[in-house]
């Protein structure tokens, strides 16, 4: 699955049933209340095994497309690392 696919799936867990979203919604927008964001934050965390930043304000004002930048961006990032190890 790609990062896309499974951070929809992640989201959709906390989104209120029947919500649709594009890659240009706020989390916010689409029914997310901050404590869901920051649930969903930690989920991601633990399923990529990566750390996020923690910016209550910038959470409030992210896109999925944002998250998912920021996602592939850590996975970036952490792939050298590894192949270190």
């Amino acid at each position: 699955m790609s990062v896309e696919a499974d951070l929809r799936t992640i989201i959709m867990k906390k989104a209120p049933e029947g919500t649709e979203f594009d890659l240009d919604s706020k989390l916010t927008e689409i029914g997310l209340d901050s404590l869901d964001v920051v649930e969903i934050v930690f989920e991601i965390e633990d399923k990529y095994q990566i750390q996020l930043p923690q910016n209550d304000e910038e959470a409030a004002s992210a896109t999925f497309r944002d998250l998912c930048g920021l996602v592939e961006k850590q996975l970036a990032g952490k792939a050298p690392e590894e192949a270190k190890a």
